[in-house]
């Protein structure tokens, strides 16, 4: 039997966590054993767009999984999906996503948050796909309990977590 997890793509039949530390250039995605399960970077210079910043997520063994590059200039690549940023003030941020589906009907989905508490809820229609909270901690230590380390919660119903991290990545960014 292997002691690796690996995070099945189908839907599961209840809610469960992968544990997130953002790092300077680095967001790392554990399950509750502590495997690696995703790993976001930062790319200034990108092998994908030279031009322009982007991040990357890449499962545990360092494969690219998806890229993300910020598109100013109205250029369209082959795109898994498209995210427009519909408000941004001191303590809120909300993003609207469609996922580019050639063979069917765009699904939509919102996230809205607050990247400085690291609170963010995705949306399809009035589901919750996924929602972030801080870790808290019981007793004493609980006043200090650090913004880089919170929990994401995957919710039965969709199946794409590779998409679910890449957007948390983008929501981090806050852009």
């Amino acid at each position: 039997m292997s002691s690796q997890i690996h995070v099945h793509q189908g839907i599961p039949q209840i809610p469960f966590d992968l544990f997130v530390k953002k790092t300077l250039n680095r967001v790392l995605f554990t399950d509750a054993y502590g495997n690696l399960v995703y790993v976001g970077k930062s790319h200034h210079h990108s092998f994908l767009s030279p031009s322009h910043p982007s991040r990357a997520l890449f499962d545990s063994s360092g494969n690219p999984l998806i890229a993300i590059i910020r598109n100013n200039d109205g250029c369209s690549e082959e795109l898994l999906f498209s995210v427009e940023q519909t408000l941004n003030t001191s303590s809120k941020m909300e993003f609207d996503i469609v996922l580019v589906r050639e063979d069917a009907e765009a699904v939509a989905l919102t996230m809205r948050g607050c990247p400085y508490w690291r609170s963010c809820t995705i949306y399809q229609d009035k589901s919750i796909v996924a929602q972030t909270n801080l870790m808290h901690k019981l007793g004493f230590k609980k006043l200090f309990a650090w913004r880089n380390e919170f929990r994401v919660t995957f919710f039965p119903g969709f199946s794409n977590y590779n998409l679910i991290a890449a957007l948390l990545l983008i929501f981090l960014d806050g852009r």
